[in-house]
């Protein structure tokens, strides 16, 4: 990520993004998952840190007080907020990223 944009990266146009759908993007080297519920935008990491699994491929839930996506493989559960995980066997937790809109172009950056 380029410390010049403040760690800021384009991802993706929000209108390319589907209410409620995980869409995979490529971003300096990344593979991240982008999910639009409501008004907020979600961007957690695309591979399921259990084996590797794209999370894009699994299920999405968005109407629980956490919004999750549940790896397609073994069914870990992570949060969309945080990356944190729900339900393994993933022990570990996916990288999120902070999101902004800044002129229709979704942008993402590690979280700190």
């Amino acid at each position: 990520m380029d410390p010049q944009t403040g760690g800021w990266e384009t991802a993706i146009g929000v209108g390319e993004l589907t209410a409620d759908e995980a869409t995979r993007v490529h971003v300096s080297g990344l593979d991240v998952l982008v999910l639009k519920h409501g008004e907020t935008i979600f961007a957690v990491a695309n591979r399921c840190t259990h084996q590797g699994a794209p999370l894009d491929k699994g299920i999405v839930k968005t109407s629980e007080s956490v919004p999750t996506v549940t790896c397609p493989a073994h069914g870990s559960v992570f949060s969309l907020i945080d990356g944190r995980v729900r339900r393994g066997p993933a022990s570990r937790p996916v990288q999120a990223f902070e999101v902004r809109v800044n002129e229709g172009t979704v942008e993402i950056r590690p979280r700190g």
